[in-house]
Formats: structure tokens, sequence, C-alpha cells
């Protein structure tokens, strides 16, 4: 199995909804202190990439971005 692309959580986008914790808690935690997420997991496997994906476009925000 191959690594889907590494991302990140925007800080300046991110309202600390917690959509993405909940959609791939594998991922996403809450920054302790702050009302924002991050990554603290990149090396998801590619059967994460349908949850990513949909997390990206569901994110009310747009905060979470493929890394280029």
């Amino acid at each position: 199995m191959g690594k889907i692309p590494e991302f990140y959580v925007d800080a300046d986008l991110c309202t600390e909804c917690g959509d993405c914790m909940t959609a791939v808690p594998e991922a996403f935690r809450k920054v302790a202190g702050e009302e924002l997420a991050e990554v603290y997991n990149t090396n998801l496997d590619d059967s994460f990439l349908p949850k990513m994906e949909k997390i990206m476009a569901d994110c009310p925000a747009a905060a979470i971005l493929w890394k280029k």
C-alpha cells in the first residue's frame, strides 16, 4: 500500500469546528489551549485518501490543504 500525500491545516483559516477530528481522528487533533485543529500524523496509507478528500471538500473553512 502507498501513502497519501502530505497535508496540513491552515491555522489562519481553521475555526476548530471539529469536523476533521471526527472524520479522521488518526490524523487530526485539537491544539491545546487554542481554538484550532492540527495535523499530528501524515503517515496514512492510501486507504485514507477517500476520507481525506471528503473532509477537505467538506471543511467549512477550507482549511485542510495538500502540501505542495
